[in-house]
């Protein structure tokens, strides 16, 4: 026993060593602080401005306040996005004042509806068969249905901003000359070409796509000629609103549009040189670029999974946010507060992989399986063979 209890002291010692040597080596490692783009960890919603200091509703409103145009970028399928949008909009209009309204989403052959709706003569329950919504924009029309209940209700006045959709392929495929003269006539009369950093963005952006060639220079100049006209399109009609309507212009689009200046606000400043441009953009917790836009809203990335559950990526974990009773996660056994470890074997680190597994669940007609942490405890679950969408 005297023996064992020497042992035991003598490793006791030896372990007391160790560890005073690592807290010795430790201290004297000067640990790197990274630079401080935001100087808070902010929850969903909450604002942001340029120097990345917490922002107050009230400051966001006041200052958007102040602007001819004021031009709001999203992620079409960001729930929180649109929460964004509209609460601005409700802000900007509190207290009898009126802004106008333009959407990317609705071409400029819409805009006989629209004017109806303005009269009073269409309800929002009638405006997405009326817009053909579900094939012209093809996102779910419910992401805008308060901000189309907010203008009825305090009668702003909306309006479309983007040109016929159909001629995108077309100018793609055909170039400008390849167009009929009426067909020329609803695109702007002068092209604003992009502003070189966004030229740079773009090439990048056509490099990911699987069907493109951005070796091919035609290709390119195609690409980059279809954004031009969508930007310049855009900064005209909104433009013109702004003047018939004697309001200030509230732009809702992509927030490849409004980041950074480049897209309409670039246009706009060519077109409209004296007039106030406000960008307000979503921020999704990533690297912070404080010349994206004027002020920022916090909203992580979601993804709304047509299994009924809403993915949200939170401190680099996608967790599961919400999840509807009467949909197949749901019956599966997936609930709130989960967290997506790995779908289909690969690990979840950003929403991408949501779309990487479903294409190989796809592509090896497996069922779709799902590993996942309910408060440290981690389980798998099979959702069987994924149903391919008739939607072209």
């Amino acid at each position: 026993m005297f023996r064992y209890n020497i042992n035991i002291r003598a490793r006791g010692l030896r372990t007391l060593c160790a560890l005073f040597f690592i807290f010795a080596i430790s201290g004297c490692t000067k640990p790197i602080h990274p630079d401080m783009a935001v100087s808070f960890l902010p929850c969903s919603g909450e604002y942001i401005n340029s120097a990345g200091e917490k922002l107050s509703f009230a400051e966001v409103v006041q200052n958007a306040s102040r602007a001819d145009y004021v031009l709001i970028g999203e992620g079409h399928t960001n729930r929180c996005d649109h929460e964004a949008q509209f609460n601005l909009i409700q802000g900007l209009t509190r207290n009898h004042r009126k802004v106008s309204i333009g959407f990317e989403m609705i071409s400029s052959e819409k805009q006989d509806v629209l004017n109806r709706f303005n009269l009073g003569q269409l309800s929002v329950d009638e405006l997405p068969e009326k817009l053909d919504w579900k094939n012209e924009w093809r996102y779910d029309f419910n992401f805008f249905r308060s901000v189309f209940e907010l203008a009825k209700k305090r009668e702003l006045t909306v309006a479309a901003l983007n040109f016929p959709f159909r001629l995108t392929k077309e100018v793609r495929e055909k170039g400008l000359e390849g167009l009929s003269v009426p067909d020329r006539a609803l695109l702007p009369q002068k092209v604003i070409p992009a502003p070189a950093q966004q030229e740079e963005s773009l090439k990048e952006v056509l490099s990911m796509h699987a069907n493109r060639d951005s070796s091919d220079p035609a290709q390119v100049e195609r690409f980059l000629l279809v954004q031009s006209l969508w930007d310049t399109a855009m900064a005209e009609r909104a433009i013109n609103l702004r003047r018939s309507s004697k309001n200030s212009v509230v732009v809702l689009a992509g927030a490849g549009h409004v980041e950074h200046g480049w897209g309409i606000a670039h246009r706009l400043k060519e077109l409209d040189p004296e007039a106030k441009v406000f960008m307000f953009m979503p921020w999704r917790g990533e690297e912070f670029y404080p010349t994206a836009a004027d002020s920022f809203f916090y909203c992580p990335p979601s993804y709304e999974s047509r299994l009924g559950m809403t993915v949200e990526m939170r401190q680099g974990k996608a967790v599961i946010v919400a999840v509807k009773r009467d949909q197949k996660a749901f019956k599966y056994g997936i609930r709130p507060g989960d967290v997506l470890l790995k779908a289909q074997g690969i690990p979840v680190r950003s929403l991408f992989a949501m779309h990487m597994a479903g294409a190989k669940a796809h592509k090896e007609n497996k069922p779709l399986v799902f590993k996942l942490d309910r408060r440290g405890m981690t389980f798998s679950i099979d959702l069987g063979l994924l149903v391919r969408s008739k939607e072209k």
